[in-house]
């Protein structure tokens, strides 16, 4: 895995991007992302794709906490999510593209550039 400057790894999706879901339960399925753990190589996506890990919490009255079930995103790796292209609604891997205003992720299929 090749490292920036800064000692992490370059990701093909940012927050806020629509991806969708190469494997696993979510598969086909679309979603945006929330947050992207980049040292973990792992993303939380929300929408159709959301997969919840389920916890039974017990009350504390006094923390405050209420008891019941609690649902917490899943992280998805980072290579089993596709950056979802806007002209075409598919998969499509990107390339990165110097401009004046810094490095522009660009479709490979369509040329779409995600700024």
């Amino acid at each position: 895995m090749k490292k920036s400057a800064n000692n992490t790894a370059k990701c093909h999706v940012r927050k806020g991007d629509t991806v969708i879901v190469l494997s696993g339960k979510s598969r086909g399925k679309t979603g945006t992302v929330v947050e992207v753990q980049v040292k973990e190589q792992r993303v939380l996506v929300d929408g159709d794709a959301a997969i919840y890990n389920t916890k039974h919490v017990r009350a504390n009255p006094q923390a405050n906490v209420e008891g019941g079930r609690v649902q917490k995103l899943r992280p998805i790796h980072i290579s089993n999510v596709a950056l979802v292209d806007p002209d075409t609604g598919k998969a499509t891997r990107v390339r990165r593209e110097r401009t004046e205003n810094g490095v522009v992720r660009v479709s490979k299929k369509s040329g779409h550039r995600f700024e």
